[in-house]
């Protein structure tokens, strides 16, 4: 029963991923300009980046049902909303109220899993890995359910979601409550007692906020560079934004696994190299196959840097409810400023420019991350 709660978020992010795609397509088919199609992320994100700062306050971890409950419903109308009133511009009333029921979803369901993880040794690994592969894997399925599914189909699909999710909620809560099993003492080899590391919450929001700023530059520029500079397809760019958040969500899950490599300098570079190359792919491949191939290499290396991104959250023992909202916070942040930023700088001609600097911000944050490592002087006696 506690690894099926992960089906939330998936489900959850189907829907919102399905709605910033066909945005952005619908933007970009239209022939506007690009900082408008930057815009169409900016506004979900600047309502989200408010209610999720704000949901570290507000939201009680023993209520975050309540509030679960609530936005599930909430998506259901906004995409019954979208469904009925599809007029290019009006749009952004139902990015907005996208925005609201995924900062008021995804903060609380932070807190509410959190109750489900009996340790804070592998279970708040196992918990990590299943939360990002999870909500990847619904971002991967969002885009390919509005590409490849007429656009009536697909919100009809994501207002049974919103429906079905806010009933499981409740059922949840009408089962018996079992409390969690008390920690175990540490297996060498298997299990890492993470309370004797120090807390690396300002690493995580380092990496992980230059990684969402690389990735909603990803799903806004890349449909604008693909369709309008490249002669890409709907389908197409439907695909290639599927195999971000398939690889994305791949590795979450194989982070299912891990131990103790969110700590690890040489781990840490590969990382971060690896979302270096993925960036630069982005700029100078001008076909389909090499968009593929760095969508995918991306993918990889966004799975990897949202498990360091919750997991330096969720890990604190008592600080967790306010530092999952400042994750949440920043992924806002990031939705606003990277968009419409690169949205302002940039034509089809010059799109390649926005992903060089998207790699250089990168190896901005790697050499931060390494810094941070070396003065926490971290040892790894077993």
């Amino acid at each position: 029963m506690k690894n099926l709660i992960y089906l939330f978020p998936l489900v959850m992010d189907i829907a919102v991923s399905g709605i910033l795609f066909i945005a952005a397509y619908r933007f970009s088919e239209a022939k506007v300009a690009a900082w408008m199609v930057g815009s169409t992320m900016a506004v979900w994100a600047l309502i989200y980046t408010a209610l999720a700062f704000a949901s570290g306050y507000i939201v009680k971890p023993e209520k975050s049902h309540r509030v679960l409950i609530g936005t599930c419903i909430g998506i259901a109308l906004v995409s019954l909303g979208l469904l009925v009133f599809d007029g290019l511009y009006t749009q952004f009333l139902w990015l907005i109220l996208t925005g609201s029921c995924g900062a008021l979803f995804f903060s609380p369901f932070q807190m509410y899993m959190k109750r489900y993880i009996a340790d804070n040794r592998s279970g708040i690994v196992r918990s990590t890995a299943l939360y990002t592969g999870s909500w990847s894997l619904g971002f991967a399925l969002g885009p390919l359910l509005f590409g490849l599914l007429s656009v009536k189909t697909a919100f009809l699909c994501c207002i049974a979601a919103g429906v079905l999710m806010a009933a499981g909620f409740i059922i949840l809560e009408m089962l018996p409550k079992k409390s969690n099993a008390p920690a175990a003492p540490a297996e060498t080899g298997k299990n890492v007692d993470y309370s004797r590391f120090p807390d690396m919450v300002w690493m995580g929001y380092l990496v992980g906020g230059v990684g969402c700023l690389a990735i909603a530059l990803i799903r806004t520029m890349g449909p604008f560079r693909g369709v309008q500079a490249l002669g890409f397809t709907k389908d197409q760019m439907g695909i290639i934004m599927c195999l971000v958040s398939f690889f994305q969500s791949f590795a979450g899950y194989m982070l299912f696994f891990s131990r103790d490599w969110m700590y690890r300098k040489v781990n840490g570079i590969l990382l971060n190299m690896l979302g270096i190359a993925a960036l630069l792919g982005f700029a100078f491949c001008s076909t389909f196959a090499g968009f593929a191939l760095s969508a995918a290499l991306f993918g990889i290396y966004a799975g990897c840097f949202f498990f360091f991104f919750v997991f330096h959250s969720l890990v604190h023992p008592t600080k967790s409810h306010r530092y999952v909202a400042g994750n949440e916070t920043i992924v806002g942040a990031t939705g606003i400023v990277g968009p419409l930023l690169g949205g302002a700088l940039i034509t089809p001609a010059s799109s390649h420019w926005i992903f060089i600097a998207g790699a250089i911000l990168v190896a901005v944050a790697l050499i931060g991350q390494q810094i941070m490592i070396v003065r926490k002087n971290i040892t790894w006696e077993k």
